[in-house]
């Protein structure tokens, strides 16, 4: 009865306040209420694949976002006139991943982040890399 009692006193205090009072209270609860029930912000599908394969092959990267980051930013590297492939490695280790796994870092995002350089290699396209050797037994791979 008591519950019943204050509410209906917390109704009498609210209906007798001036407008804008009602309205910022009003506006306030609606607020409240979006930001309590907004749906989560939608991760890239792309970024979840690429945590999830560094999981499955083994490579410890530390804070997911961080990886992502730091995933997404081999591509642009690679892409540049006169990169090696050495030098994406190099900016990996130097993002917190030990030096064993940074090339598997390094392979990985280029197979998540840049698929176009995968398929590049695989049909004998091999984009100008100075500094990344022949190899021999690949075709369009010519031997040192």
């Amino acid at each position: 009865m008591k519950a019943l009692e204050a509410t209906q006193r917390w109704i009498w205090l609210f209906r007798h306040q001036p407008l804008t009072i009602r309205l910022l209270a009003a506006t306030a609860a609606l607020l409240t209420a979006a930001a309590a029930l907004a749906a989560p912000a939608e991760a890239n599908q792309v970024d979840d694949d690429f945590v999830a394969a560094l999981n499955k092959s083994g490579v410890h990267y530390g804070d997911p976002a961080n990886a992502v980051a730091l995933g997404q930013s081999v591509c642009p590297m690679l892409e540049k006139p006169g990169a090696k492939f050495a030098e994406a490695v190099a900016k990996v280790q130097g993002g917190g991943i030990s030096s064993g796994m940074a090339g598997m870092f390094a392979q990985i995002a280029i197979q998540m982040y840049c698929p176009q350089m995968m398929a590049q290699v695989a049909h004998g396209e091999i984009p100008s890399m100075p500094g990344v050797p022949g190899m021999p037994g690949l075709p369009g791979m010519p031997g040192i």
